[in-house]
């Protein structure tokens, strides 16, 4: 999408997940300018990456930008980065672009913070302005074109994602979207949803906003301009269950329109779960918004947060709770308090580490109740399958095919080997002294 903010430039976009020959486009491409994005666990990553571009042309322009980039900016104060982007780049690709090639200062660039001559950072001024979504430009999704193949969701690929709003109206304590948006939602106009879904060429794709069901009239709308536009694709969504208990007949009209799945943020498998972590739901909500989908035959990837404070008992009843919905595709992540969070704040002082590779909510940066080789042996073991009778009632229905199941498996399977969390383990693992060297050596990379 910020690509397409530029439209009057040459653009090219490297994903280094799928390629990472980064010195061969460097040499073909000759860039003026170079712009990343870094969730907390890539913020060492993504340093490096432009420390090799600055080793390449030390007169490249350096951008970061993203989620981490925003709430703690200081963390690329470097040398080998000239720019910072705060908030939705959207709002400013284009006049950093303009400034930067007509060799200006910036301090007319709203949204940005950058370094000066004298290798100072300079916080420009942030703007209160929210993007119209429905004017922005269609994405240059042909930039991307050659990574579309491996491009996943579920077990499903190739998979475009569509993102048609901006922030979230909910304060659970662990998530940091509501901090990047400064509490504020913005939604795209359906009209404007429709022209974007009529470009996509996969037969699968995902609606990667945080709560696609927030507004009911706009869904309704956008499942009706599907319909009558003759569109024939499959969908899947990210919901609140609370949003699908109070209007489960905007399920069925979904469906209808081609909805195959939704991950719902179920989070726990308790009402103290939700409490502590700020979820403004309940079990009896979550268990209704379950029966739902699944009377619609809707697959639903269940996102279930563990708490470093488990005992064994938790697990098991987590585990039992999964087994009992028939929640066939299921995400386990780690409680982490992210930098920018409510959790962060409340809980900096108890973290073991300030190695943001470890912040990847797969490795406890918090105290375990159980001895850690036993947290491990639990968390993993959550992903471990004993019942393949619902993926098969899946096959039968025509939900997955076997290739599907065989890929699933796989993929379940590298997650139920629990030694595999160690060698990343704060307090076990082998790279732990190391990690501990890089903090003191680079205050950028300890805890701000």
């Amino acid at each position: 999408m910020v690509a397409a903010t530029v439209p009057e430039h040459e653009l090219r976009i490297l994903d280094m997940r799928l390629d990472a020959d980064l010195d061969a486009v460097l040499r073909k491409f000759q860039p003026e300018m170079v712009a990343v994005t870094a969730l907390t666990p890539e913020v060492y990553a993504a340093r490096d990456v432009l420390q090799r571009v600055k080793s390449f042309a030390s007169e490249i322009f350096t951008v970061v930008g993203g989620h981490h980039a925003t709430l703690v900016p200081q963390d690329f104060f470097v040398p080998q980065v000239d720019a910072v982007a705060i908030g939705d780049a959207e709002r400013m690709f284009n006049r950093l672009v303009a400034a930067v090639t007509a060799h200006r200062g910036l301090e007319t660039v709203s949204d940005v913070v950058w370094r000066d001559h004298d290798g100072e950072f300079v916080c420009g001024v942030r703007s209160g302005s929210r993007i119209d979504l429905g004017r922005l430009p269609l994405p240059r999704r042909d930039l991307t074109e050659q990574y579309r193949s491996e491009y996943f969701f579920l077990f499903d690929k190739p998979d475009t994602s569509v993102a048609t709003s901006r922030g979230c109206p909910f304060r659970c304590n662990f998530c940091s979207v509501h901090e990047f948006h400064r509490g504020a939602v913005t939604q795209m106009p359906p009209e404007r949803v429709l022209a974007e879904l009529a470009t996509i060429q996969t037969e699968h794709i995902t609606f990667v906003d945080d709560n696609f069901l927030v507004n009911c009239k706009r869904e309704n709308t956008i499942a009706d301009l599907i319909r009558s536009g003759g569109l024939r694709q499959r969908y899947s969504m990210e919901c609140r269950t609370d949003s699908i208990v109070r209007h489960p007949e905007l399920i069925e009209k979904w469906v209808e329109a081609g909805l195959y799945a939704v991950l719902l943020g179920l989070e726990g498998g308790s009402d103290t779960m939700l409490r502590n972590v700020n979820k403004s739901c309940s079990i009896d909500t979550n268990d209704e918004a379950i029966r739902i989908l699944q009377d619609n035959g809707v697959i639903i990837w269940g996102a279930f947060l563990v708490d470093p404070d488990w005992t064994e008992d938790d697990f098991k009843r987590l585990g039992d709770y999964v087994r009992e919905k028939k929640i066939t595709h299921t995400q386990f992540t780690i409680l982490t308090p992210l930098p920018g969070t409510t959790l962060y704040r409340q809980r900096r002082d108890e973290l073991l580490t300030g190695d943001y590779s470890c912040f990847d909510t797969l490795h406890a940066v918090l105290p375990t109740r159980l001895p850690r080789e036993v947290f491990y042996q639990h968390f993993a073991g959550l992903y471990r399958q004993y019942d393949i009778g619902p993926y098969v009632d899946l096959v039968r229905a025509g939900k997955m095919t076997v290739e599907d199941c065989k890929r699933g498996k796989k993929m379940l399977d590298a997650m139920a080997d629990w030694e595999q969390y160690v060698d990343k383990d704060p307090v076990l693992g082998r790279r732990t002294s190391a990690l501990q060297m890089r903090d003191e050596r680079d205050p950028a990379s300890s805890r701000v």
